[in-house]
């Protein structure tokens, strides 16, 4: 089994951000730090990710170790509510907001510029928007350029065209979800992109949001997803494991090039998942556990 080890996990910072709540600025730039120091080498950023490019620039800015790999979408604006979305796909307002974010992270260039949430485009300024996209990185902004979201159909085209160099997908590869493993990573590995699974709780619902999403399901979750993490919680209570640590420890044991993309909120939470990760691979009959959940629900 692949062991991604630390070079393959990415901090997402939508939550350090303030997007899920009230954060502290001073924790929230913290734990980027502790990120860091543990041998995390890149994060993800967004401008909708409420004060996340801040924090991320203020402690980069303080940081004087290895600069770690950046990455940072266009598209969505910013917010302070994860479930609240405004767009500007706009030539112009895509300039604007790249520059901002750089200017706000306090760098020349981003290792990944990802179009956030291809979902929402028509299919009539998709084209230019993809066009959009390639300029930044003809114009150096951007190292590499991406899908932040999960694309529509339609839109596959331009990824089997070779369009763009790293695609980022949530709720697709998890213990709810393996669909990536069918759909986009086969894509990615036959052009030779690269892949990013974030949300490996599925929006917490593998952690600490389990019961609150069990009790009252959110409009954006679906019922059969939730159904699926009870079976898994059934299984981590089984092995005595927490749900959280079980559902990380599960990705390390997937035989496929992917990178996992994890969240926190603040320095507890990502002490949690850093020591899940630690943890390493789940036994082998524990994985297979999982495995069958899937067959059984088809």
């Amino acid at each position: 089994m692949r062991d991604p080890g630390i070079d393959k996990i990415i901090l997402g910072t939508a939550g350090l951000g303030g997007v899920w709540g009230a954060v502290q600025p001073e924790e929230s730039i913290q734990a980027i730090h502790e990120a860091l120091s543990c041998g995390i080498c890149a994060l993800d950023t967004a401008p909708a990710y409420g004060d996340a490019e801040y924090f991320v620039g203020q402690a980069l800015s303080q940081w004087k170790g290895t600069k770690p790999a950046i990455s940072t979408k266009v598209g969505r604006l910013k917010s302070y509510v994860a479930t609240e979305a405004r767009y500007d796909y706009t030539t112009i307002g895509m300039q604007r907001s790249v520059e901002g974010s750089l200017k706000t992270l306090g760098l020349a260039q981003v290792d990944v510029l990802f179009l956030h949430e291809a979902a929402v485009l028509t299919a009539e300024i998709a084209g230019r928007v993809v066009s959009d996209m390639q300029c930044f990185k003809e114009q150096g902004v951007a190292k590499k350029i991406g899908i932040g979201g999960n694309p529509p159909n339609w839109f596959m085209p331009y990824l089997i065209e070779g369009q763009f160099d790293v695609i980022m997908e949530y709720n697709t590869l998890n213990a709810c979800h393996i669909e990536a493993l069918h759909s986009s990573i086969p894509i990615c590995e036959e052009k030779r992109m690269e892949y990013y699974a974030a949300s490996p709780l599925n929006m917490g619902l593998l952690g600490r949001k389990f019961q609150d999403f069990s009790l009252v399901v959110p409009e954006w979750l679906d019922v059969l997803t939730v159904e699926q993490a009870r079976r898994i919680q059934t299984i981590a209570e089984r092995y005595n494991l927490s749900l959280d640590v079980l559902a990380l420890r599960f990705l390390l044991n997937i035989d496929a090039s992917f990178k996992m993309v994890i969240g926190a909120a603040n320095q507890r939470e990502l002490h949690g998942s850093l020591n899940a990760i630690n943890q390493g691979i789940l036994p082998i009959d524990i994985y297979n556990e999982i495995l069958q959940t899937f067959n059984d629900n088809r």
